[in-house]
């Protein structure tokens, strides 16, 4: 072989060496949950019982979540609001956190509720995974951020809903109260055209997790969320459900934005524990926390690559 055709060769090698390393960039790492510090505030959001809309729990809760995100040095946004339900006229309200990414005119919410059922055979309802859970992650998610030497790659809204739960059954009058109304707002201002995303955890925190994503997902999300779960070496606590769900994502879902439901819909053997007096701390985990809140802070960071 000539010199000149090595050289050439040569040439050509690392041409596709660099070119590979241009368009495969690796991935810049998010950072972590304290998975300790998750399973105290699921602890203490619990603690507070009865905490459905309208009750002084559900204010206490506000509270709660308001002065944690305060603490951190982010400003908590309340959008309070009475609206008509089954039940009559009832209290509602929305915590907002914002968190300044590196592109400012492009956003990802990322959301939770943190209203309980009502259920009147269970006076004190608990709700440590429904409800509790995915409040702790998401406080988790913000302290972690904040405490991050670099900014997310997009503006992140931490939305904390209230009204997720129907008091009878979910109609568009009936469940989802909070998500249906920010969504309805953000359409109305035109703001909606600059949300990336709407990422929901719900029923995070099951010890024995599972987490199955409704089919109604975006694929890239879906794609996205098991490469890092595969990554992170927890794919096997993610797949897919059997259906779709209804959720605080579908508001979102139905006005065309990408969205992906973080849910653990099998909560308890034949899902006995949901909604009922055993939806308590002993049947949660630190470690199912940290499993789904490091997954979802990884793809917050990794979607504005994944959505254009």
């Amino acid at each position: 072989m000539s010199d000149c055709l090595r050289i050439f060769l040569l040439a050509a090698l690392l041409m596709i060496f660099f070119s590979c390393s241009v368009n495969d960039p690796e991935p810049v790492a998010a950072p972590a949950i304290d998975e300790t510090e998750a399973f105290e505030l699921l602890k203490e959001g619990a603690s507070i019982v009865p905490r459905h809309s309208g009750t002084p729990g559900a204010e206490k809760t506000v509270e709660f979540i308001s002065n944690f995100i305060a603490g951190l040095g982010v400003v908590a946004e309340l959008d309070r609001w009475v609206e008509n339900t089954p039940d009559g006229m009832v209290d509602f309200c929305n915590v907002v956190a914002r968190i300044e990414g590196k592109d400012k005119s492009k956003s990802i919410i990322v959301a939770c509720h943190y209203d309980t059922k009502r259920i009147v055979s269970v006076p004190d309802f608990v709700g440590a995974n429904d409800g509790a859970s995915g409040v702790a992650v998401l406080l988790s998610m913000i302290k972690a951020i904040v405490n991050h030497p670099s900014p997310p790659p997009a503006t992140l809204k931490f939305v904390f809903f209230d009204g997720e739960e129907c008091f009878i059954e979910y109609t568009p009058a009936d469940g989802l109260f909070g998500s249906r109304r920010m969504a309805a707002e953000l359409e109305r201002s035109g703001r909606l055209e600059d949300c990336l995303a709407v990422v929901v955890l719900d029923l995070v925190g099951d010890k024995d997790l599972e987490v199955t994503i409704p089919t109604g997902a975006d694929k890239r999300l879906v794609d996205l969320l098991f490469l890092i779960a595969s990554r992170q070496d927890t794919r096997r606590y993610f797949t897919m459900f059997k259906s779709d769900i209804i959720d605080d994502h579908t508001p979102f879902q139905q006005r065309g934005v990408p969205t992906l439901d973080m849910i653990d819909f099998e909560y308890g053997p034949g899902n006995r524990y949901w909604h009922t007096s055993a939806d308590t701390v002993d049947k949660t985990s630190a470690k199912s926390l940290c499993i789904t809140g490091n997954a979802a802070l990884q793809l917050i960071w990794e979607i504005p690559s994944a959505i254009r």
